[in-house]
């Protein structure tokens, strides 16, 4: 199924060209552009660095009076892919942004996760993202960054986000986000639109800006290790539902702490599996029956390019 949909990316891409000023596969040249290593073209091009973890997801026993997805009923066995943002192999994990991708399956049925550690995004369309992703920490760039925060609420708006958010203790201390709304479809036949959160069993835990001082670049790996040696690695699956006046069509805009949740299980991790997953892709567009796509313009758009990208570093 991974190659078809690979393959679907790559011939509906064109579709997208009509939107607007970028399509998938300018965008993947684009993440080649600023990532891509000549010397080693299989690796990834974004959230380059990670490691990859397996377990189970256990879900709430009544699951079937709140959702109506067979998937996550019972036997789901899970692959996680924790990541650091940007290109870098070696980068610092203090940035503030962190990944977690996850394959839920059954062996009948599958379903892919592409999560932050933030809960909005930088622009409603992929071409504001993208042209964020450009200028910004590039200090040449400034004024052509002060020109979309003009023009673009949501770019002046993740820049205030990110500065709210610290350096976690470990990634088993992180909170991961869908960002996207997703259709669900509940007991009654009626649809939910929700968004999709990992709560971390331990709790939200940061560190002070000493003790950040004295954790190396490269410390989030072995405090996983650590925290798993221990025990399992476990967060709670929750649905988040959307108010009648929240936008569920753009990953920009941000929701109030007002919604409503619903405790669909949880995931357990207990099996540390190196670098084995890194060169795998996570199609959001993978899902399974009872869910339906997100409508926001960056969802497609994202599968399709990841798909793009996983080929050529074939």
């Amino acid at each position: 199924m991974k190659y078809i949909l690979v393959f679907l990316g790559l011939m509906l891409g064109v579709a997208f060209a009509a939107e607007g000023d970028i399509t998938p596969n300018q965008a993947a040249d684009f993440f080649y552009h600023q990532f891509g290593d000549k010397a080693n073209p299989h690796k990834k091009v974004n959230h380059t660095k990670g490691f990859c973890v397996s377990g189970k997801f256990e879900a709430r026993k009544d699951i079937d009076e709140f959702v109506k997805i067979p998937l996550l009923e019972k036997n789901v066995r899970v692959l996680a892919r924790y990541s650091t943002g940007g290109g870098n192999p070696n980068a610092n994990d203090k940035t503030s942004a962190h990944g977690l991708a996850l394959r839920f399956t059954n062996g009948k049925e599958q379903w892919d996760f592409a999560t932050l550690n933030g809960v909005i995004n930088a622009g409603k369309t992929p071409s504001v993202i993208v042209k964020f992703l450009e200028v910004v920490g590039n200090p040449a760039k400034k004024k052509e960054l002060e020109a979309l925060i003009k023009e673009y609420p949501g770019v002046g708006r993740i820049l205030e986000y990110n500065k709210t958010i610290g350096v976690p203790l470990s990634l088993a201390n992180v909170q991961f986000n869908s960002q996207h709304v997703y259709g669900v479809l509940s007991p009654d036949g009626k649809i939910l639109h929700a968004k999709i959160i990992f709560v971390p069993q331990a709790g939200i835990i940061e560190l002070s800006a000493k003790e950040a001082q004295k954790v190396g670049d490269n410390f989030l790996e072995e405090r996983f290790l650590k925290d798993l040696r221990k025990n399992n690695v476990n967060y709670y699956m929750y649905l988040v539902l959307a108010n009648p006046n929240d936008v569920i069509d753009d990953i920009s805009a941000p929701w109030e702490n007002t919604n409503k949740k619903i405790f669909l299980g949880t995931l357990k991790l207990n099996k540390f599996k190196g670098d084995s997953c890194n060169l795998d892709v996570f199609l959001p567009g993978i899902l399974p029956n009872g869910i339906q796509a997100p409508i926001d313009p960056v969802f497609e758009f994202r599968n399709q390019t990841y798909g793009i990208t996983f080929q050529r570093r074939q």
